[in-house]
């Protein structure tokens, strides 16, 4: 009998942003108590803005929050819901963001391009990995129509993206908004660690990555790990890789962070 010998399978890449089932209820039920209220205001067209910050500025994990619950309440029966990606395109022709409606000057105009007759605004702060939300819908004279507060765990996924945005760090979330995945041009299998680690460990290892405008993975750290010596080989072996950016609404490149799988698959034969 000849020796045993393996062989490498890797199951490359799988650009991913897996969603917690449990945290997909939990906004859906979210985004159902909220399209109740609306109805219930007599309200026919709404506009989700930018969540923001405590202080009111522009926040990442408040764009995703408000465009994730934008798109849940575009479901809804009764009242419609208008596209942020047309809002902000009027928006920017101007030079002007979502934290800008607040301002009577640019809600009125956005009032006569978009016809909302309300606004949906939001602020969001993060507490030991604690995401609130804070969430109050007006008419477009101010007046407040109702209040409500949602409360999500965030997962390692939005835990690593938090402190990449605490790092000073600025992004986009693919499917958020027209936000397009980026593709990969060169994405080489990562190198079997041999003599290293035990030669029958397989598996996955996830990677929080950000491709950039040039298409390079950057800010990458370790979402579910291996091994050591495997989350190093997928960490060295995806700093090789190479992306065709994302590309927003509106075909501009933009930066992503999104996970990154790398699977580990070992085939043993008898030869």
């Amino acid at each position: 009998m000849k020796p045993q010998t393996f062989v490498l399978l890797v199951g490359l890449l799988a650009l991913v942003r897996p969603a917690n089932a449990n945290d997909v209820a939990d906004r859906r039920n979210f985004a159902q108590s909220l399209s109740k209220q609306v109805v219930r205001s007599g309200i026919k067209k709404v506009y989700v803005a930018d969540f923001t910050d405590g202080s009111g500025n522009q926040f990442i994990l408040g764009s995703f929050f408000a465009g994730t619950f934008s798109a849940m309440l575009e479901e809804s029966s009764g009242f419609t819901v208008v596209s942020r990606i047309n809002a902000h395109r009027y928006l920017n022709s101007s030079g002007q963001a979502d934290q800008d409606i607040a301002t009577p000057g640019v809600l009125a105009k956005l009032v006569s391009a978009m016809g909302p007759d309300a606004i949906l605004c939001g602020k969001v702060a993060v507490n030991q990995g604690i995401a609130t939300i804070d969430v109050a819908m007006r008419d477009v004279a101010g007046k407040d129509l109702f209040q409500a507060q949602y409360v999500e765990r965030l997962n390692s996924e939005l835990l690593a993206d938090f402190d990449a945005i605490q790092a000073g760090s600025m992004f986009h979330y693919v499917g958020v908004d027209g936000v397009s995945f980026p593709k990969c041009s060169y994405c080489p299998a990562p190198e079997w660690p041999v003599g290293q680690g035990s030669p029958s460990r397989e598996g996955n290892v996830i990677l929080a990555v950000l491709v950039t405008l040039d298409g390079k993975a950057d800010q990458m750290s370790v979402l579910q790990t291996l091994n050591p010596v495997f989350d190093r080989a997928a960490l060295e072996c995806v700093r090789t890789w190479r992306f065709e950016p994302a590309k927003d609404a509106d075909g501009n490149s933009v930066p992503v962070r999104l996970p990154v799988q790398v699977t580990f698959k070992m085939r043993w034969h008898l030869q």
